[in-house]
């Protein structure tokens, strides 16, 4: 027997190509999909994602579930849930592309979340409140950015990437996430969208050996340029000024540089060390405001 992988609709051993969609047609074996390789990525998928830095929440598993619908020319969009307690609570929305055997997307949840030292989460509002700053509504996670490569038709695997970012608010105060990257994986379940798996996926991160290195999906998720690195007060307050003229920054990768960087190091429960100088990178399309500001003396 063979399936459709985007429609669903059995056909006979002999059938090629789906009669209503025009898709391949993908093998059944004892009731599961055994494609070689996939067209569409509609339907339910279950996978799991982990951290690569160590420490309380590196070494945590979050399961999570993909329901995604493909649209024209690869594109596809979706639902994401994380399994309670460890992941994010709400229904996260999900945006990417499909090229065989490559897929990317953009994750966003409902609701951005601090994660302290020893594993618990506080919201963004939440954080906020606590230090006197009002904020009337919570305030969604930064995007996070998933690479991955089919290993076949039903499992895929690869890295995912939180780029550093300021959350502000309108006075002016917020804090800066530092980069975070990891792993994760996803077998597909079924056509069926409203299938509920509670198992899966069977081989968490399946085959480390053919991930690539997380810098790989750095570099090529970056848009962004570097302006050089600056001590740290000075970087302080060259980031209040781009985020008041809407310039995209981000902040260099060391966590070295990261720690002398209020508030971040009262989120992540304090360092030793020092760190003087800090690397910023601004968007290629803010590059001449950002340099035009440095110019001036970052007057504020």
């Amino acid at each position: 027997m063979k399936r459709c992988s985007y429609c669903g609709r059995e056909y006979p051993d002999a059938a090629t190509t789906c009669a209503i969609d025009q898709e391949p047609l993908l093998n059944v074996v004892g009731g599961r999909v055994e494609p070689t390789e996939r067209g569409k990525v509609s339907g339910v998928w279950r996978g799991a994602y982990g951290y690569e830095n160590k420490g309380a929440l590196g070494e945590k598993v979050v399961p999570f579930t993909l329901t995604l619908k493909q649209g024209w020319l690869g594109h596809f969009a979706g639902t994401v849930t994380e399994d309670s307690p460890m992941g994010m609570p709400g229904i996260g929305k999900v945006d990417g592309f499909l090229e065989w055997p490559t897929i990317e997307f953009t994750k966003q949840m409902p609701i951005g979340y601090i994660a302290g030292p020893d594993g618990s989460k506080v919201t963004f509002r939440e954080y906020f409140m606590e230090h006197g700053h009002a904020c009337e509504n919570e305030l969604p996670s930064p995007p996070i950015s998933y690479r991955g490569t089919f290993l076949d038709g039903n499992r895929v695997q690869g890295f995912w990437l939180i780029k550093p970012t300021r959350i502000s608010l309108p006075d002016g105060w917020g804090i800066t996430i530092p980069q975070t990257t990891g792993l994760w994986c996803a077998e597909f379940i079924a056509t069926d969208t409203g299938t509920k798996p509670i198992t899966g996926p069977q081989q968490p991160f399946f085959d480390k050996s053919l991930l690539p290195e997380p810098e790989a999906l750095a570099e090529a998720d970056s848009a962004f340029h570097s302006l050089g690195k600056f001590p740290v007060a000075d970087a302080e307050t060259l980031l209040k000024r781009f985020d008041r003229e809407n310039i995209r920054f981000e902040v260099a990768r060391d966590d070295s540089a990261i720690r002398q960087m209020l508030p971040v190091t009262a989120l992540f429960g304090g360092y030793s060390g020092t760190a003087p100088m800090i690397e910023i990178f601004v968007h290629t399309d803010d590059e001449a405001r950002a340099t035009a500001i440095i110019n001036q003396g970052s007057q504020v």
